[in-house]
C-alpha cells in the first residue's frame, strides 16, 4: 500500500516551521532559536500511534524520524478504561499532590485531576462516555465507560512501567470501622476533600492507609497486572520509534 502523506506546511522560515502530515495525524513543528534558547531539542513530532496504519507508522519512522538526531520522548500517555461507574470510588494518592474534583450536573464526581498539567506526571480519571457525548455528540453502548489517563513528561516518561505506584482508587467501606470517630472522619475525608487540608502530615498517613485497609477493591491492582502483561509488546513499540528496530517481523 503507498502512503500519500499530504504534509501541509505554514509558518516557514529560515529557522522554522510547522508541519502536519498523515491526514493531520502527525504534528511536526521545527524552532532553531526557540530551542538554542530554551536549551532543548530543534524538533517536535507529535503523534498518537493507536491513530496510525502499520504503514502510516512505518512511513513516519522512515521519512521522519530516522533523520531526526538524539531523538527521544518528551511525553508518554497511558490509558485505563473501566466499564464500571468510577463516581462511586475514591481516588486518592499516598503522596501529596494538589487534587482539583469537577461534578456533574447530577452532583456526582466526573473529572479527578491528580497534580497540574505542567508537572512531570499529571493524572486525569474522567467519565468518558459523557465526555464522548458532549464533544462528539456519539452515544456509547456501554452503560458506564470511564478513563484513568496517566501523562508523563520530560524525566517520568523513563519511569512509565512504574509512575503510578502512589495511585489508588478505592471502594472503603466507612461503616465497617469499629469506632465511631473513625467511621465520622473517613465519611468526611471522602465526601469534603478539603478536610484533608486541615491535617498534619502523620494524621494524613494514617487515615490514608485506614481507607485502603477498609476497600476490598483496589482499581489500580488491575491496571497494575494490565500494564505488566502488556509491557513487552509497549517497550517494542517504544523502541520501535528510538532505534532500527524491525516490528513486525
Amino acid at each position: 500500500m503507498s502512503i500519500a502523506p499530504q504534509i501541509r506546511l505554514w509558518d516557514i522560515l529560515q529557522t522554522k516551521f510547522k508541519a502536519k502530515a498523515l491526514q493531520e495525524k502527525v504534528y511536526i513543528e521545527y524552532d532553531k532559536v526557540k530551542a538554542d534558547a530554551w536549551d532543548r531539542r530543534n524538533m517536535r513530532v507529535e503523534f498518537n500511534p493507536n491513530k496510525l496504519t502499520h504503514e502510516e507508522m512505518l512511513w513516519l519512522k522512515q521519512n521522519i524520524i530516522d533523520y531526526m538526531e538524539d531523538d527521544g520522548f518528551t511525553r508518554l500517555d497511558l490509558a485505563f478504561d473501566f466499564e464500571d461507574d468510577l463516581s462511586d470510588y475514591y481516588a486518592m494518592t499516598d503522596k501529596s499532590v494538589k487534587k482539583t474534583i469537577f461534578y456533574g450536573r447530577n452532583g456526582k464526581p466526573e473529572t479527578k485531576y491528580f497534580g497540574v498539567r505542567d508537572s512531570d506526571r499529571f493524572i486525569r480519571i474522567y467519565n468518558k462516555k459523557q465526555e464522548r457525548k458532549d464533544n462528539a455528540d456519539i452515544e456509547v453502548m456501554s452503560e458506564h465507560l470511564w478513563r484513568v489517563e496517566i501523562e508523563l513528561k520530560r524525566d517520568m516518561v523513563d519511569y512509565w512501567n512504574d509512575c503510578f505506584n502512589d495511585l489508588h482508587i478505592l471502594k472503603p467501606d466507612w461503616s465497617s470501622l469499629e469506632k465511631v470517630k473513625d467511621q465520622a472522619m473517613i465519611y468526611m475525608l471522602i465526601h469534603e476533600e478539603s478536610t484533608w487540608g486541615k491535617l498534619e502530615r502523620r494524621t494524613k498517613n494514617k487515615y490514608r492507609e485506614m481507607l485502603k485497609s477498609i476497600s476490598e477493591i483496589d482499581l489500580t491492582d488491575l491496571m497494575k497486572l494490565t500494564l505488566k502483561e502488556n509491557e513487552k509488546q509497549l517497550q517494542k513499540q517504544i523502541e520501535f520509534w528510538q532505534r532500527e528496530f524491525r516490528f513486525w517481523e
